[in-house]
């Protein structure tokens, strides 16, 4: 019976894997820190986080300021991403790495032809049909030995 209801709510409300998972942006690297550990190690629920920041609970002090210098509108969304973040329906973005293979030579950063995946050194310019910027599983993939000349890439929302 139980699998019955699985199956359906999964069919019927949209259910997606975690490759489709919500990507949550705008936070700053300690908002991220601190909602990674209240998850981990601090609040049990998405509910006493949420009571937490609205009461200035001093365990989450970024958060707390995210919370106090947004709209009512983004504070709903700020408790959509914390509970989505708990139920594992949302995550952080992955960190994204450039790979520099001679140091202070901008003609050598690994590019990845995104049409036959050939790979090639130029610099790490954006370009329509090459990859530049490769999370850690992708240089891995590529070569683990790659990941000693990984560079992270700076996020824009951060």
């Amino acid at each position: 019976m139980v699998q019955k209801l699985v199956k359906y709510v999964k069919k019927e409300k949209g259910y997606q894997g975690v490759e489709n998972m919500r990507i949550l942006k705008g936070y700053s690297k300690q908002e991220r820190k601190e909602l990674e550990e209240a998850k981990d190690n601090g609040f049990l629920s998405a509910i006493t986080l949420i009571n937490g920041i609205g009461g200035d609970d001093g365990d989450c002090h970024a958060l707390s300021e995210k919370y106090c210098r947004e709209y009512t509108n983004e504070n709903n969304q700020l408790a959509k991403d914390i509970a989505d973040f708990y139920c594992g329906n949302a995550k952080f973005p992955e960190q994204k790495y450039y790979v520099q293979l001679i140091k202070n030579n901008d003609g050598s950063y690994l590019n990845r032809n995104k049409l036959n995946t050939f790979l090639t050194l130029d610099g790490c310019r954006l370009a329509q049909n090459y990859q530049t910027e490769f999370t850690e599983q992708e240089i891995k993939d590529i070569d683990p030995r790659y990941m000693a000349f990984a560079v992270p890439v700076e996020a824009d929302d951060e």
